[in-house]
């Protein structure tokens, strides 16, 4: 079992939300989701820049974030206060 580090409380969300980069939008899948950070998956993780807006539901206001992790397409990301 894997150490769950988080000092929130994780909620899974498996919702779809968009990076907002210079080049336009780029979708992908929120696995879960906290106050602090979430769980990404994107279709190419190379071609995400380190700090990025994101939108976490399609109506969902951006909040800037950082990227703390990569795994192929997956990115944890935590959100600047």
């Amino acid at each position: 079992m894997t150490e769950d580090r988080r000092g929130t409380f994780r909620r899974n969300a498996f919702t779809f939300g968009a990076l907002l980069l210079p080049r336009g939008e780029v979708g992908c899948l929120v696995w879960d989701a906290t106050e602090t950070g979430a769980q990404i998956e994107v279709e190419d993780g190379e071609a995400v820049p380190d700090r990025f807006p994101l939108r976490l539901t399609a109506d969902g206001d951006p909040r800037e974030a950082t990227v703390a992790w990569r795994q192929s397409r997956r990115i944890g990301i935590a959100f600047e206060a």
